[in-house]
């Protein structure tokens, strides 16, 4: 009798620990509430099924900002703007994920977000590098891509790895209107080191890029 209450409060215990685990440990999304536009969060390493997370959830922030926009009698966001926020909090992963996920953010015209608290760092700066609006209260940090040594890739073939990854990531940059100079940094720095940007740096790099509202029209 006395087991069998135990089975039954671990099982209430494990149920109400349910209803506070997210669907996702990566990518999550909010809906918009009141002022709030819709809002997806990703967190943690980038692998493959973050990528198709974040495409399906992508689809359901358009449809959450087609609504909150036509709430507000607009049928599209302003010249510039996007009414979904992406938030990052991220070590970094796979740069090839980082990318692709950074092409729908681009093509969606999404903003990006590092809040205060939260760190950028590695590929994660590739997403960053995607909004259409991008604010940082966090940090960021970038450094050269890592390939793990197998054991049975070549260093001639890892060199052309290499060479195949530099030129794919700065061409990515440059997609996203980012200076040549944001990729040789990144290249410069070992890929067991962060080298942690500056406002300054920021700026320069072109990874702070706040949209101005919307002029009013004047008063006849």
């Amino acid at each position: 009798m006395h087991g069998l209450r135990i089975w039954r409060a671990s099982i209430c215990f494990l149920s109400a620990c349910a209803c506070f685990l997210p669907a996702s440990s990566r990518v999550l999304y909010r809906p918009a509430a009141g002022n709030r536009p819709p809002q997806i969060s990703i967190k943690g390493d980038l692998v493959q099924a973050d990528l198709e997370a974040f495409t399906a959830i992508a689809e359901t922030a358009r449809q959450g900002a087609a609504t909150f926009m036509a709430n507000r009698g607009m049928s599209a966001p302003p010249p510039g703007m996007g009414f979904v926020n992406v938030t990052l909090d991220s070590r970094g992963g796979s740069i090839w994920v980082a990318m692709s996920i950074g092409r729908i953010i681009r093509k969606d015209s999404f903003m990006t977000r590092v809040e205060v608290g939260a760190s950028c760092v590695s590929a994660c700066v590739y997403l960053l590098a995607a909004g259409q609006g991008r604010y940082v209260g966090g940090r960021v940090g970038v450094h050269r891509p890592y390939l793990p040594n197998d054991g049975v890739t070549s260093a001639r073939a890892k060199r052309a790895q290499y060479a195949g990854i530099h030129a794919q990531t700065r061409q990515y940059l440059e997609e996203m209107g980012l200076p040549t100079s944001l990729h040789d940094r990144m290249m410069q720095t070992p890929p067991d080191r962060v080298s942690w940007l500056s406002s300054q740096d920021l700026s320069t790099y072109g990874l702070t890029k706040m949209i101005p509202p919307p002029s009013r029209p004047a008063v006849p």
